[in-house]
């Protein structure tokens, strides 16, 4: 058992810890969805998702009146014993309780509205998340929840504000979809555009992973991502203490709280934008709780914190800078028996606990007493996923992340680690086609310029005025012609030096492997467009020279038909089937030489994922069992 020693509070009447609250404050509704497990077959289970559901379930019933937040999950048997009061009202997270539940409080909403008051609501997911085709899906327990299906159920509800909360790989995808044949990525200038031109009124807090496991830790009983998240929502990330948590705020204190975690991949990442294309948007307002239990934490000393529960179960985390005050609103079932921790430190065995406290009072954190030793830390992902909040989150870290962020290459959503690995094969083979194809350019550029040049030569070789004038001008053509084209060689992209400097980047362990594809990304779709203008000139000079042998030749049969001399004839015959091996090696290099290239460019930009190899899984059911197969043939 946990030695235990009493917590030095007071408890007072509850008032607000700072700020005062709105005077019409609006009327708050959510719904959440939760899902451990996706309806694709062979989808590995997630174990807390339905854990994360019943806490944001606990969160939002503080800030609405009883009834106006919606929980669809299915309660694992070890969740049902911890919140055994959600079991008669939950249901199951499929599409048609969605839409149900969308329709009732749409119809709760609009009756609210008509009262007067504005109102805010929150749809939140937790669970498994996927992209086809370039456009996200969340995993309901029967089918897939896409961008079309959010947006109609936001114009359903038709709140004053929206706040979308996803915690899903690819869940970019859902709010900014990406067109067929489009980029595979997505920037903050994306998804900005895409919510301003789409959704003007609602924002959204992203996980912004992209890989196929949402990262979930057994000492939270929790997705980290949504961990994090709650922790900021309860006050944590009230960096100012104005009582408002704002999206920018949330965002800093989430990427803060997850900056020493050695491993990229255990990082939460967040996308951030209020409604009204805002980051300084509120994302909650914590002076017009309706019930709950503040703890006020002195601003003097910094101060790092985990509160569980009388269940053991853990509810936030959070350091404090020094100087920075700090009131978190607790539920008022969580506050009653909360235990409070100082972990990192020597007192990481150290527990205060309280006991009864009625809703609406305010608990002070006064002192600590002498620490105990500490235990010692397990190993692997979780001494990677201990290093959560171990920096100090206010004001002055805030500030740096802004001018950190400022300083930064934009970040970018939706590289996996599959697509990566995806981005190396490409590098290699384009670097191996670009070798053999610039020798075979080599020769055919040779051709051209020998042939052209020796169709000028020819020329002024006749003697007379005529042939003398037609080769100059046909030996400055060639010259200005050959030159452009080998200047045009020069400026390409270089494959080798491509391939090296994509290997620098994945070798790096400081770099954002995102980032990185993404370069190699804009850089490729460079050089495809390069090859598109360099054959477009080429066909033209093509052309060009056709015309010229075409007019040569005309030139050989008048005056075969004005009886010249043979000798002229055949001079002005051999001139235009020069000219018309010139504008032959043109026309072959401008519709042959770059098609295995372009195809390669082509099928990166065009293929939004790899081909999933056939998949068997079986499936429980009633009755006996499933056999699945999946995949992509």
């Amino acid at each position: 058992m946990r030695f235990l020693l009493p917590l030095l509070v007071a408890l007072t009447l509850s008032t607000p810890a700072a700020g005062e609250a709105p005077s019409s404050p609006p009327a708050v509704f959510a719904l959440v969805v939760a899902n451990n497990q996706g309806f694709a077959p062979g989808r590995a289970r997630l174990q807390y998702a339905d854990d994360d559901g019943a806490k944001y379930h606990e969160f939002f019933s503080m800030l609405t009146e009883p009834g106006d937040v919606v929980l669809l999950t299915g309660l694992d048997s070890d969740t049902r014993r911890l919140f055994p009061a959600l079991e008669p009202q939950v249901r199951a997270p499929t599409s048609q309780n969605v839409a149900e539940a969308a329709r009732a409080l749409a119809a709760r909403i609009a009756e609210v509205k008509r009262a007067g008051r504005e109102v805010d609501f929150y749809f939140v997911f937790a669970g498994h998340g996927d992209v086809d085709q370039g456009r996200g899906f969340l995993e309901l327990s029967d089918r897939a929840f896409d961008a079309d299906d959010l947006q109609a159920l936001l114009r359903q509800v038709d709140a004053t504000r929206a706040h979308v909360i996803l915690d899903s790989c690819n869940s970019f995808f859902v709010v900014s979809p990406r067109k067929a044949g489009g980029r595979r990525y997505a920037t903050p200038q994306d998804m900005t555009r895409s919510l301003a031109q789409r959704l003007p009124a609602v924002g959204v807090l992203l996980s912004t992973s992209a890989e196929a496991e949402v990262y979930e830790w057994s000492e939270l009983q929790s997705g980290v991502f949504s961990h994090v998240v709650r922790s900021g929502l309860m006050g944590a990330a009230d960096a100012d203490a104005d009582g408002r948590v704002t999206y920018a705020e949330l965002e800093a204190f989430a990427s803060i709280a997850a900056r020493e975690i050695p491993n990229p991949l255990f990082r939460p990442r967040l996308f951030a934008l209020g409604p009204g294309r805002s980051p300084q948007a509120t994302l909650v307002d914590l002076r017009s709780v309706r019930s709950a239990v503040t703890l006020r934490v002195d601003a003097v000393p910094p101060v790092r914190l985990t509160l569980r529960d009388a269940q053991g179960l853990r509810w936030a985390d959070l350091n404090k800078e020094a100087g920075m005050p700090l009131a978190l609103r607790l539920p008022p079932r969580v506050a009653r028996g909360l235990e409070v921790e100082r972990p990192g430190g020597p007192d990481t065995a150290r527990a205060w606990t309280l006991g009864e406290v009625a809703p609406g009072a305010t608990v002070e954190l006064a002192s600590f007493s002498l620490p105990l030793p500490a235990p010692p830390a397990a190993r692997g992902v979780q001494e990677q996923l201990r290093s959560l909040f171990a920096t100090p989150f206010g004001p002055e870290s805030l500030a740096a992340f802004e001018r950190a962020r400022l300083a930064e290459p934009a970040p970018v959503y939706g590289i996996s680690l599959a697509e990566r690995e995806r981005m190396r094969q490409l590098v290699e083979t384009f670097t191996t086609i670009e070798r053999d194809r610039r020798r075979t350019e080599t020769i055919l550029f040779g051709a051209t310029l020998v042939s052209s040049v020796g169709t000028g030569a020819f020329l002024v070789a006749e003697g007379d005025r005529d042939s003398r004038v037609q080769g100059i001008s046909a030996l400055a053509v060639s010259l200005l012609f050959s030159g452009a084209d080998l200047l045009q060689q020069l400026r390409r992209e270089d494959p080798e030096a491509l391939l090296r400097e994509f290997h620098a980047s994945q070798a790096d362990a400081a770099a954002d492997p995102g980032l990185a594809v993404a370069r190699v990304d804009y850089r490729l779709n460079r050089f495809l467009a390069q090859e598109r203008n360099i054959r477009r000139r080429l066909e033209t000079v093509g052309w060009i020279y056709m015309g010229a042998s075409a007019l040569l030749l005309g030139i050989a049969e008048v005056r075969r038909a004005d009886g010249w001399p043979g000798h002229d004839v055949r001079e002005a015959e051999r001139a235009a089937l020069l000219a018309a091996v010139s504008a032959t090696s043109n026309l072959l290099r401008a519709h042959y030489t770059g098609s295995a290239t372009e195809h390669l460019v082509r099928q990166w930009n065009s293929d939004p994922e790899l081909r999933r190899l056939p998949r068997v899984a079986v499936v429980p059911s009633a009755g006996g069992a499933m056999l699945a197969v999946g995949g992509v043939f």
